[in-house]
C-alpha cells in the first residue's frame, strides 16, 4: 500500500486484483481498516475485507442521566437492540472488555441492563428509531449511532452525543469478495471509493466515519466545517477509546437467546 498519489497528477490505471484481493492504491486509516472476522462463527476463508463506513456508538444526551441510578424518574433511557453495543457499553461501565466475553462478564452486563429495565429507567430498546423523540426532549439519553446524532442537530442543536469515561463501542460496515465473486468488478469499485476525493464526498453525503486516508483533508478544502465534526472524522484520542465486541460472543447462541429474553421477544 502507498500514500495517495498527486491529486493533481493523471490517475493511474487501476491495479491488477491479486488472487489474495483486490489492491488499494490508498490505504485505510489503521482503526478503521482491512479487518479478519467470522461468520457464524467460522472463519470466512479467502474473504477479503475492506472497511467501507463506520460509527461510533456512544450516548446522545438532551439532558445529564447516570446510568443504573435511582431516583431518576421513568423511562429516561433508550437503549441499543443489538446486544454487541447496548451489552459492550455496558460491560465497559463495568471495567471489562467487550473484545474478550466470558459467560461471568457477559452476565454481569446483562444483569445491570435488567435491573435498569425493572427500576424503569430504562424505557424501551430501539434500532435508530430514537431519532424522534430523542430531539424533542422525550428521553433524556440514548444509546446512540454517531452519524445519526450529526443529522438530528439540525433539529435539536442542544442535542449532544459522547464517549463515557469507559469507552464506547465502534460499528463498522464493509465491503467484501465472497469466494467465487468478481474479483475484478468488486476492485474496481473498491479502489474508486478509496480515492480520498470521492471518499470525502461520501463522508460529507451520509455524515458517517470514512476509513480512507486523506479523505478529511480533501474535504477540508470545500467545507472545512465538516471536516472539522469529530462526529465524521474522530480524533485520535477518540479512536483510542472504542472498543470492538468480540466476535465468539456475537455468534454464542446462549447469549443470543439471553438477550432476545431480554428484549421481552
Amino acid at each position: 500500500m502507498t500514500e495517495p498519489s498527486d491529486p493533481e497528477a493523471p490517475s493511474p490505471p487501476a491495479p491488477e486484483p491479486s488472487p489474495d484481493g483486490p489492491a488499494r492504491s490508498n490505504p485505510a486509516h489503521p482503526y478503521l481498516g482491512l479487518t479478519t472476522f467470522t461468520i457464524e462463527g467460522r472463519k470466512a476463508p479467502a474473504l477479503f475485507v475492506v472497511g467501507w463506513l463506520a460509527t461510533l456508538v456512544g450516548v446522545a444526551l438532551t439532558a445529564t442521566v447516570a446510568f443504573g441510578v435511582s431516583g431518576l424518574g421513568g423511562s429516561v433511557l433508550s437503549l441499543a437492540s443489538l446486544f454487541a453495543l447496548s451489552v459492550g457499553l455496558v460491560m465497559l461501565a463495568n471495567g471489562d472488555d467487550p473484545s474478550v466475553v466470558t459467560d461471568s462478564t457477559f452476565g454481569k452486563a446483562v444483569e445491570r441492563i435488567e435491573k435498569a429495565v425493572g427500576s424503569g429507567q430504562i424505557r424501551r430498546f430501539t434500532g435508530n428509531d430514537y431519532a424522534q423523540p430523542l430531539p424533542q426532549g422525550d428521553l433524556a439519553a440514548a444509546v446512540a449511532w454517531s452519524g445519526d446524532v450529526v443529522q438530528l442537530l439540525s433539529s435539536n442543536p442542544k442535542l449532544r452525543w459522547g464517549i463515557p469515561e469507559s469507552g464506547a463501542m465502534l460499528w463498522t460496515d464493509n465491503m467484501l469478495v465472497p469466494l467465487g465473486g468478481s474479483a475484478a468488478t468488486a476492485s474496481t469499485f473498491m479502489n474508486f471509493v478509496y480515492d480520498p476525493k470521492i471518499a470525502a464526498q461520501i463522508a460529507a453525503y451520509v455524515n458517517y466515519v470514512t476509513p480512507v486516508k486523506g479523505a478529511r483533508e480533501e474535504l477540508a478544502k470545500t467545507d472545512p466545517e465538516t471536516a472539522g465534526n469529530p462526529l465524521i472524522f474522530p480524533t485520535d484520542q477518540m479512536l483510542k477509546q472504542l472498543h470492538a465486541f468480540s466476535g465468539d460472543a456475537l455468534n454464542n447462541q446462549e447469549y443470543i437467546e439471553t438477550w432476545q429474553r431480554v428484549l421481552g421477544a
